[in-house]
């Protein structure tokens, strides 16, 4: 029994550090993207294009697969 306290709390501290520390990511990303909107519109832009190109690859990646 004294196992699983033991996890439980490391598990709840954890998670609460987890917290913290995206809270604080968002915040930093806030005040980044007020200071900087220009780029951050730029970068933003290139991530979906990267994004939309890999999507679109893979999924003729699977169409190919398919048709075989």
């Amino acid at each position: 029994m004294a196992k699983e306290k033991r996890f439980i709390e490391k598990t709840r501290d954890a998670f609460g550090t987890a917290g913290e520390r995206l809270v604080e990511a968002r915040d930093k990303t806030r005040e980044t993207i007020e200071e900087h909107p220009f780029t951050s519109i730029i970068i933003a832009a290139a991530i979906g294009a990267v994004v939309g190109v890999a999507t679109a690859e893979a999924i003729r990646m699977i169409r190919g697969r398919n048709r075989e």
